[in-house]
C-alpha cells in the first residue's frame, strides 16, 4: 500500500511539472475521454440497394429456337421449330447478366473500411420454379494490385446476429451467379474506404451461369415457345428478388454486417 501511494504521488508531481495549470490538465483529460467516447459511438453505415436490372440477355427468338425441340411435346408442332423459329443457337450466345447498384453511407466522422459484399438473387421467388443464387466478393485495398474480388478467407461472415452470411445460402444453386461480370468491375471494388461523413456508390454486375440459367428457364419456356410457333409475339417475364449484406470494419466493434433488401424487380426478355 505504501509503495502504491508513492507511485501515485510521483505521477501527480510529474503531471504538475509538465502541465502548467489545472485548466490545461482538465482539458487534456476531457479530450482523452471524449476521444474514447467518440470511438465507442461509431455507428454502422447505412446501406441501400437499387432493383436488380437485367443488362444483358438473349432475344426471345433465340431462346425459343433453343428450347423448342426440348419443350414441345406435340410432334406436328415440333416439326415447325426450325422453320418457324430458326436453328437452335449455341449456348454461349444465351448469356444473362444483371447489375445491382449499392450505396454505402458513412455517418461517422472517421473513414470506415468496407470488407466484403454478399449478394443473393432469387429467380421466380415463391413459385415452383424458384431458384436461389449467391455470391461473395471481397473489396480490394489500396495495396492489393492483384485483387480480383475473389472471396478472401473468412469473407462474408460476422459475429453480429440478424444479418445474412454465406451460411444462410447453402441451398443456393452452385454457379448460378458466376462472379463479377468482367475485369473492369474490379475498379468498383477498389472503392473500399467509405469517407468520413460521405458515401460510396457501387454498380456491380454479375453474369448468370449459362447452364444453370437455361435449366431454370426451361421450366417456364413451353407456353412462350408454343405461342411464338403460333405467330404470337410473346415475351418472357422473370420475377427476381435480391438481398445481401455489406461487411465493414467498424472501430472498436470490428467486423460487422449491414443488411440490405430484399428488393424485387421483373426482368422482361423480348
Amino acid at each position: 500500500m505504501r509503495l502504491s501511494r508513492l507511485v501515485l504521488s510521483s505521477w501527480l508531481l510529474v503531471l504538475l511539472a509538465v502541465v502548467p495549470g489545472c485548466s490545461m490538465f482538465n482539458r487534456m483529460v476531457q479530450n482523452a475521454v471524449g476521444s474514447g467516447a467518440q470511438q465507442q459511438r461509431a455507428n454502422p453505415p447505412v446501406v441501400t440497394a437499387g432493383s436488380p436490372q437485367l443488362v444483358r440477355a438473349p432475344s426471345m427468338q433465340s431462346l425459343a429456337a433453343y428450347y423448342c425441340p426440348q419443350v414441345i411435346t406435340d410432334r406436328m408442332l415440333r416439326m415447325g421449330c426450325t422453320i418457324g423459329l430458326g436453328s437452335p443457337p449455341p449456348q454461349n450466345q444465351l448469356e444473362f447478366e444483371f447489375a445491382v447498384p449499392v450505396t454505402i453511407k458513412n455517418p461517422n466522422n472517421i473513414p470506415v473500411p468496407a470488407l466484403d459484399i454478399l449478394l443473393a438473387l432469387k429467380l421466380f421467388p415463391g413459385q415452383n420454379s424458384e431458384a436461389l443464387g449467391s455470391v461473395c466478393v471481397s473489396m480490394c485495398g489500396a495495396n492489393e494490385p492483384s485483387c480480383t474480388g475473389q472471396a478472401k478467407p473468412g469473407a462474408c461472415t460476422a459475429g453480429n446476429g440478424g444479418i445474412r452470411t454465406m451460411r444462410d445460402f447453402v441451398a443456393a444453386v452452385p454457379g448460378l451467379i458466376v462472379g463479377l461480370a468482367n475485369g473492369s468491375l474490379v475498379n468498383e471494388l477498389r472503392k473500399s474506404l467509405i469517407p468520413a461523413g460521405g458515401d460510396v456508390q457501387l454498380n456491380l454486375a454479375f453474369p448468370l451461369g449459362i447452364d444453370q440459367a437455361l435449366r431454370i428457364l426451361q421450366n417456364v419456356a413451353q407456353p412462350v415457345v408454343e405461342g411464338m410457333l403460333r405467330k404470337q409475339r410473346n415475351g418472357l417475364d422473370i420475377p427476381v428478388a435480391a438481398e445481401g449484406t455489406v461487411f465493414v470494419n467498424l472501430p472498436v466493434v470490428g467486423r460487422l454486417g449491414v443488411p440490405f433488401g430484399p428488393i424485387q424487380s421483373t426482368w422482361r426478355v423480348m
